[in-house]
């Protein structure tokens, strides 16, 4: 390492790695909001106003989380679990009769009562008995079906199609592909520093193209330096909403795992349980902040380990000055203007690409079990399950109360619940000493 985590630099290299921090950030950071945004039901001006609640509050939970928590600078950011999590609640919510001005107040109190949870399992040291739960299998069904459930909308968005536009928009088309293939080839042949920004450069690109299509919407500013708590509405609650919500927390947790224990062996610190309990608290706080601030929720970027690895810099004070750059961005309503004037067909590529890479690290995750006929059984019944029920009519449930049939006809959920039900009650493997 060329500087560890409480080395000095000199102020010209506290500048330029800040710099460097900052366009990481804005690399993670800028995107996912404006996708997640428009399938919130959000005017372009609220989404402008969405993106600039995440540049303030992302430095402020990443300055948090590297001053009192695991201590290491890993950027907290729009998490792409919490961003799918967003995006099949919204798809899902039209179908139960649930209006998205509701939908985004349930996420609200979602999100802050998931942090809550994630403060209390740092709190008491719980952390690992509740990643137990999340095995490899359990986490591939997520995964898979997060990925799946969302095919049908990156498809659509890709064509050009929307309530205004029934049918195939080969411009869009054109637009989308183009994006997607920048991207995958830029992550695929560039190396270090131009890989960790792919999908900005890709996605700048693709702006591009698709301005000259025509495709771009205007820049319309906002006036909102500050914005207030709860900028959706009151939080209300649905049971649905918040145990979706708490279970993608706590999955986020082998994240936060991987992130503290490649910074640990970059650096040469020693990883430790308080760490882990300490990253698990202040990642519980940033969701907090993000159910207060109407965003998207939190996860420490495991992307980190090989930002710190490329540059040879784990010194806090340039991500310090980089968070706070960050904020202050947020400060400037002109900037997240511009950012939420992304087309459409570029959102949709840089969404399919994402899901690409998540669909995969699903099935790596089931690549890590042993595959037996048990294995198999849990795997195929859980899936089955998931994915007939994102195809269920939605009057099958109109005779359940209304507090959960956003539970029942959410296959990622169900799917997810009859994994943990299989895996750690029905079909429980038997240890050595009981098998004879």
């Amino acid at each position: 390492m060329r500087y560890n985590l409480n080395d000095q630099t000199t102020i010209s290299e506290l500048i330029s790695y800040s710099l460097q921090h900052l366009t990481f950030f804005l690399a993670n950071a800028a995107i996912l909001p404006v996708i997640v945004g428009s399938y919130l039901g959000l005017e372009q001006s609220d989404i402008a106003e969405l993106v600039q609640r995440t540049f303030i509050l992302c430095g402020i939970a990443s300055f948090l989380q590297c001053k009192w928590g695991h201590g290491f600078p890993i950027f907290e950011g729009p998490a792409g679990m919490w961003y799918g999590i967003f995006i099949t609640l919204a798809t899902t919510a039209p179908a139960l009769g649930k209006p998205l001005a509701i939908l985004r107040t349930d996420i609200e109190l979602g999100l802050i009562i998931a942090g809550l949870c994630c403060i209390i399992l740092g709190i008491t040291g719980l952390v690992g008995k509740t990643i137990r739960l999340f095995s490899p299998l359990v986490n591939g069904v997520f995964l898979c079906l997060m990925s799946l459930q969302l095919s049908p909308t990156m498809i659509k968005g890709a064509l050009g199609i929307n309530a205004a536009n029934q049918m195939l928009d080969v411009w869009s088309l054109l637009s989308s592909f183009t994006t997607t293939a920048l991207i995958i080839w830029i992550s695929l042949t560039k190396k270090g520093f131009w890989q960790s920004i792919a999908i900005l450069l890709g996605a700048g690109i693709g702006w591009l193209i698709a301005a000259l299509l025509g495709l771009s919407p205007a820049i319309h500013h906002h006036t909102n330096a500050l914005p207030g708590l709860f900028p959706w509405g009151v939080p209300t609650f649905d049971a649905g909403v918040v145990l979706t919500c708490i279970l993608a927390a706590i999955i986020i947790f082998s994240n936060l795992v991987a992130s503290i224990l490649g910074l640990c062996n970059l650096t040469g610190e020693p990883p430790s349980t308080k760490l882990f309990n300490r990253g698990a608290a202040f990642t519980g706080i940033a969701d907090v902040l993000a159910g207060i601030g109407s965003i998207i929720g939190f996860i420490p970027y495991a992307s980190a380990v090989g930002y710190t690895a490329m540059t040879g810099v784990a010194a806090r004070k340039p991500f310090y000055l980089g968070a706070a750059i960050l904020t202050l961005l947020g400060a400037f309503p002109p900037v997240s203007a511009f950012f939420a004037a992304l087309p459409p067909s570029v959102g949709y590529s840089v969404m399919f690409v994402v899901y690409t890479m998540i669909l995969g690290l699903g099935i790596k995750e089931f690549a890590k079990t042993p595959l037996a006929n048990r294995d198999l059984f849990i795997m195929g019944i859980s899936l089955l399950i998931g994915i007939g029920v994102m195809f269920l009519p939605q009057q099958v449930f109109d005779n359940v109360p209304a507090a959960f049939r956003y539970l029942l006809l959410n296959g990622l959920v169900d799917g997810v619940m009859v994994c943990i039900l299989l895996e750690q009650v029905l079909l429980k493997q038997q240890d050595s000493k009981r098998v004879k």
